[in-house]
């Protein structure tokens, strides 16, 4: 129906209730005027159910949401109030979720109901349902400890309440506090088959993040054997499987979930890797020209080049029906076929792709931010340098391209004033990236202000002790005369990665730059 159909046989009903003082008729008048989300009938209905049964709490419940949703905070407050007074308290749960969904309220909002579903608590200290809803607004307020305290609260109020089970299980593991949600929910779900779907779904999903797939997969199937035609329980199971190893599992799920919703390709992609597994690439290629969809389909393209592997004199043809085939992917098979080539150390090839990538789709920036970096690898940096320019024309803000061209300057110790700029426009944008902190101190160091270099370059490496930028700081560090530093820094590196050429590189620089001295 209509939400323009709700609002007359409201209006209708409503006037029909008024007539006849009909209590049945005022009902459903007050659950038609929820369907049209009109709060002002809802309020009429509500009010007109209150009046023909005095002392019924439901009526009470409705008229605090559709006051809320006028943004009328003290009239939902009264509202609840006489709820509570005629037995209820459900509203108040309802009204404090509705509080945090509503995209025109805020805290204020949210506080100014925690502060009078505080104060009732003098009058209804073991009501489980003010504390659950008190539960709802600490940790829409951020204070997760006292969310968690009333939340324990309700539940030694009402040991049976789903809802509150539900809420707290749901605060554990958003507060990744997994194994307590393991531990808690444990006593909801054994045995399975008696437990509660609810909390079943809830305690497979921390099982899974803390990684123990098999019981994960248990209740999983416990929900497929009750909800056989639902798409995320089948597709679940069907994921679980395939991490325990199960192919016949992982087939009898996923191809249920993929009839369930043919749209869903993942199950293909799914079901494709777990036939790699099983030595089994015809049936997984099979399976992975079927993704034409969702958030898989790029991963699915990728293997689907490497199985399929095609010859040299083949390739050109392949990427071109791949591309025919999947048009809107048409860069990302550009940059495909490149790193396909890539793989071969076919260079020419390579370089040909990327030219005739970009002539295709001149403006893509992940296709020249790609030939950028492998022009740089060749030490061909005018490349470099007018791919990554062409690239900051096209987006100005683009903060990898700023760092790398102004890094690539300082590496080779050029242009050293702009790409300074370029960096520290990069550092504005991003300003507690590691990254660019590095590139940042490197170019100090080439331009000479050794102690600046070494702070920046300090801060990076705290923040992200890799060699890289390991062998910076030890070059700036020998440029200040502390070879002491400069070598327990390396080594520290090297304790890490034994092997490290950057390391080794640096060592032997500093020592030939600095042998004279």
């Amino acid at each position: 129906m209509q939400r323009g159909h709700y609002q007359t046989s409201t209006a209708q009903l409503i006037e029909a209730a008024k007539s006849t003082q009909d209590l049945s008729t005022a009902i459903r008048a007050t659950y038609s005027a929820q369907l049209s989300q009109t709060p002002k009938l809802l309020i009429q209905a509500g009010f007109l159910w209150s009046q023909l049964a005095p002392q019924d709490p439901l009526p009470w419940q409705y008229m605090a949401e559709a006051h809320l949703f006028n943004q009328q905070i003290k009239k939902s407050i009264n509202a609840l109030e006489q709820e509570l007074q005629r037995g209820g308290g459900e509203g108040l749960v309802r009204v404090a979720n509705l509080s945090t969904n509503l995209t025109n309220t805020n805290d204020t909002v949210q506080k100014e109901l925690q502060n009078y579903f505080l104060l009732w608590l003098d009058t209804y200290p073991h009501h489980p349902k003010i504390h659950y809803a008190l539960a709802i607004l600490a940790r829409e307020l951020g204070h997760t400890d006292a969310a968690i305290a009333h939340i324990k609260t309700s539940l030694s109020l009402d040991e049976r309440y789903l809802e509150a089970q539900f809420f707290y299980g749901d605060l554990l593991i958003k507060s990744n506090d997994l194994s307590t949600a393991d531990r808690y929910l444990a006593q909801y779900t054994k045995p399975l088959k008696l437990a509660p779907s609810l909390l079943i779904n809830q305690h497979a999903q921390a099982l899974t993040l803390l990684g123990q797939h098999v019981l994960a997969y248990a209740h999983f199937k416990e929900l497929t054997r009750r909800q056989p035609n639902h798409f995320y329980n089948q597709y679940s199971a069907g994921l679980l499987a395939y991490e325990n190893n199960d192919h016949l599992a992982t087939l009898t799920h996923l191809n249920k979930a993929i009839a369930l919703d043919p749209n869903q390709h993942s199950a293909f992609y799914y079901m494709a890797l777990s036939n790699l597994r099983e030595q089994r690439p015809k049936q997984a290629i099979k399976l992975l020209r079927q993704v034409s969809k969702g958030s898989d389909r790029l991963n699915a393209l990728s293997l689907l080049v490497e199985l399929e592997a095609p010859i040299q004199t083949q390739r050109v043809s392949y990427f071109h029906q791949l591309r025919d085939q999947n048009q809107d992917l048409s860069p990302y098979i550009f940059a495909l076929e490149a790193h396909y080539l890539q793989e071969k150390e076919d260079i020419n090839a390579v370089t040909q792709t990327y030219q005739n990538a970009l002539h295709t789709h001149p403006n893509d920036i992940s296709l020249l931010y790609a030939y950028a970096l492998f022009a740089e690898s060749l030490h061909q940096f005018d490349i470099t340098e007018q791919m990554l320019l062409r690239i900051i024309d096209i987006e100005p803000n683009h903060i990898n391209a700023l760092n790398a061209l102004g890094y690539s300057y300082a590496e080779r110790n050029i242009k050293l004033s702009q790409g300074q700029t370029l960096i520290l426009k990069a550092l504005t944008l991003d300003p507690n990236n590691p990254a660019i902190m590095d590139s940042l101190g490197w170019v100090k160091y080439r331009l000479g202000h050794l102690r600046q270099s070494l702070k920046l370059l300090t801060q990076a490496y705290d923040i992200l002790p890799i060699a890289e930028i390991a062998a910076h700081v030890g070059v700036v560090k020998w440029a200040l005369g502390d070879t002491q530093g400069a070598f327990d820094t390396w080594n520290l590196a090297l304790e890490q990665e034994p092997d490290n050429a950057l390391i080794k590189q640096a060592i032997l620089d500093a020592q030939n730059e600095f042998q004279k001295d």
